[in-house]
């Protein structure tokens, strides 16, 4: 019998802590004139506490990434500049983990559900073992996929899985957990597999079959799904706008 596969997104979701964004949003500031407005605006957002002077192109920026690639670009930062940013932060971090963290439980979750446990990153992979080292969480997944160029190439990802598992026809026993809706969860709705939504910043982007404000509040559907995906996903129809 195949095993379900539980697909992690891992910035947001399993790795959380504010040390990766300002990595690189102090890199990015470094490129501009006005760094430590960067920097300041950066951090408001993260508190979610933007001030009513704040870009509103902030509004709707998904992540703290997103929000300094906002403010890198109107501050004349390029989007190469950036792509560069990104990198050296990802490699800082593993030299600098700063607070980063795992929510509480998930070692726990992850070592107790029988499926095949995927972290999928748009991350590089350098620097990143160090990184999971450092959460605790080597030993309780099975596949680590770096440069994943979500959500450009998400759908061929679920697709291999779907069809190395033998779940083609079984698309409800492949979950996917993020909190960015574009590139973790519309995929999965496409193929039919089930879409879970770390909705921390309250975006309702898109449908989901579970929802919560962070991945704790969803531990309890994930243990439900690894345990029947069929029964899980008729319990749960997709929904706009769904909270745990």
């Amino acid at each position: 019998m195949s095993r379900p596969v539980l697909v992690l997104d891992l910035d947001g979701t399993v790795c959380l802590g504010d040390t990766p964004v300002l990595l690189y949003a102090a890199r990015v500031a470094a490129l501009t004139g006005a760094p430590e407005a960067l920097l300041e605006t950066t951090e408001a957002f993260l508190g979610h506490r933007l001030p009513e002077t704040a870009p509103k192109t902030l509004i709707g920026a998904q992540d703290g990434y997103e929000a300094v690639k906002i403010l890198g670009l109107a501050a004349g930062v390029s989007e190469e500049e950036l792509s560069a940013a990104y990198v050296w932060s990802r490699a800082a971090m593993s030299e600098q983990p700063g607070d980063i963290r795992t929510p509480d439980g998930l070692v726990d979750l992850l070592s107790g559900i029988d499926a095949h446990r995927v972290i999928m990153t748009n991350s590089p992979g350098s620097g990143l073992d160090a990184i999971l080292e450092h959460l605790g969480l080597r030993d309780v997944v099975d596949e680590v996929r770096t440069d994943a160029l979500k959500p450009t190439r998400m759908r061929g990802h679920l697709d291999h899985f779907l069809d190395v598992s033998g779940l083609a026809d079984r698309p409800e026993w492949l979950m996917s957990v993020g909190d960015i809706w574009r590139n973790d969860l519309a995929p999965a709705v496409e193929r039919g597999c089930v879409a879970a939504y770390v909705d921390a910043f309250d975006r309702r982007q898109g449908p989901a079959h579970v929802r919560a404000g962070t991945l704790v509040g969803l531990y309890s559907a994930v243990s439900d799904w690894s345990n029947d995906p069929s029964a899980f996903i008729a319990a749960h129809p997709l929904k706009e706008s769904v909270q745990c």
